[in-house]
């Protein structure tokens, strides 16, 4: 969730989870973590090359085969 969107919720939530909850001890908290990217494959290279990077032995099965991975 975004930081800006839950500051502007925060207290109203706090409220509602509180009175549900019939607990006036529950506080809500943030934490910000950073998330890597990650590249999405989108050519048949693309896709062979990271199946390849996670099995090794695609490669020389594609060697031997003597495959063409754009078709």
């Amino acid at each position: 969730m975004e930081e800006p969107l839950l500051q502007t919720i925060r207290n109203p939530l706090i409220e509602f989870l509180r009175e549900r909850l019939k607990n006036r001890s529950i506080n809500v908290t943030s934490q910000i973590r950073e998330i890597q990217a990650q590249k999405i494959a989108y050519t048949n290279k693309e896709k062979f090359d990271k199946l390849a990077e996670q099995n090794p032995l695609l490669k020389e099965l594609k060697q031997r085969l003597d495959l063409d991975t754009d078709f």
